[in-house]
C-alpha cells in the first residue's frame, strides 16, 4: 500500500515541483525498490535453503526408517533364536535332573551295598577272632586256681592266642625232654581249646635265658628247639593232637620278655609259649567269596 501511495503522490506533486526535487524524488523510490528486491531475494534463498534441508531431513528420515525396519527384523530373529535357547535349555535342564536323580539312585544303592559288604566282612572277621577268644577263656578256666599265678601269661592279639608257661611247670629240673606230671593240667588246657575249634592250630616255641643250656653240645636255640619238640611229640602220642595241627619252633635266647641282668628276667625268659592260632586260610577264603558274590 505504500508503494503505490507513493506514486501517486509523485505524479500529484510532480507539475509542482522542480525538475531537482523530481529526480530525488524517483532516486528514492528506485532506492527503495532495490532494497526491497533484495530482501525479497534473500527470502527466496532462505526459503530455498529451508527446502533443500528439508528434503535432506526427509531422505535422512527415510534412511532411519530402513535401519529401524532392519534392526526390528534382526530383533525378530534374535527373538526367535532365544525362544530356541529357551527350549533347548529347559530340554537339557530336564535330562540334568534326570540324570542326576539316577546318580543319586546308583550312589545309594552303591552305598547300600558298600555298607552290606562291610557288615558282612566284620561277621567273618568277627567269627574268626571267636575262635581265639573262645581258646583263650576255655584256657584260662582250665588253668586258673590250679598252677602259680607267676608262672603262665595267657595275652590275645589278632587272630592268635598265647599261653606263655615257665619251664619248670613243664620239664624236670635241667632237662630238655623229660616232662614233668604237672605239665597235664597245661596240655589238657591246650587240647580243650584246641578240640573246641576245629580251626585252630598250635605253635610250640621254646625260649631260653642267655645262659649256656645243661645239654653238651647243644647251644640255647637248638636246646629251646629240643623242648618244643618233645611238648609237640608228647601232644601228638599222649593226647593224639593230629600232628598237622601242630609245629615246634625255637627262638632260642633272641626273644627275652625280661632283661637277663638278674634271676629272676633270666627265670622269666626260659619259657614255652603254646600259640594257637586261627586259619587265615579261611578269612581269606570267606573274604574272596564275598567279593565274588557280590560281582
Amino acid at each position: 500500500m505504500r508503494i503505490p501511495l507513493l506514486f501517486l503522490l509523485a505524479l500529484a506533486f510532480s507539475s509542482c515541483v522542480s525538475n531537482k526535487i523530481h529526480e530525488g524524488i524517483v532516486q528514492e523510490f528506485q532506492a527503495e525498490l532495490s532494497a526491497r528486491d533484495r530482501a525479497l531475494d534473500r527470502q527466496q534463498d532462505s526459503l530455498l535453503t529451508t527446502r533443500l534441508a528439508l528434503e535432506r531431513s526427509r531422505g535422512g528420515n527415510d534412511m532411519l526408517l530402513i535401519t529401524q525396519d532392519r534392526l526390528q527384523d534382526r530383533l525378530v530373529v534374535l527373538e526367535d533364536e532365544l525362544d530356541q535357547l529357551r527350549g533347548n535349555l529347559t530340554s537339557t535342564n530336564f535330562q540334568m535332573s534326570n540324570q542326576l536323580a539316577k546318580l543319586r539312585q546308583e550312589k545309594r544303592e552303591v552305598e547300600l551295598t558298600y555298607d552290606s559288604l562291610r557288615m558282612r566282612q566284620g561277621d567273618i572277621v568277627d567269627r574268626f577272632q571267636q575262635g581265639v577268644d573262645n581258646a583263650a577263656k576255655v584256657i584260662r578256666s582250665s588253668v586258673e586256681g590250679m598252677i602259680p599265678d607267676d608262672s603262665y601269661a595267657l595275652s590275645t592279639g589278632a587272630g592268635e592266642v598265647t599261653l606263655s608257661i615257665q619251664e619248670d611247670l613243664l620239664f624236670k629240673n635241667r632237662t630238655s625232654d623229660q616232662i614233668n606230671d604237672e605239665a597235664a593240667t597245661i596240655l589238657r588246657a591246650v587240647m580243650d581249646a584246641l578240640q573246641a575249634d576245629p580251626l585252630l592250630k598250635l605253635s610250640v616255641v621254646g625260649h631260653t635265658d642267655n645262659q649256656p643250656n645243661p645239654r653238651r653240645n647243644f647251644n640255647n636255640w637248638q636246646y629251646a628247639a629240643r623242648r618244643a619238640t618233645a611238648i609237640a611229640e608228647e601232644l601228638a602220642e599222649t593226647y593224639y593232637l593230629s600232628p598237622n595241627r601242630v609245629v615246634a619252633a625255637s627262638h632260642g635266647e633272641f626273644r627275652p620278655v625280661q632283661s637277663n641282668a638278674s634271676p629272676e628276667g633270666q627265670r622269666a625268659n626260659r619259657r614255652l609259649d603254646f600259640v594257637l592260632r586261627n586259619n587265615v586260610g579261611n578269612l581269606v577264603r570267606e573274604l574272596n567269596k564275598l567279593g565274588e558274590g557280590d560281582k
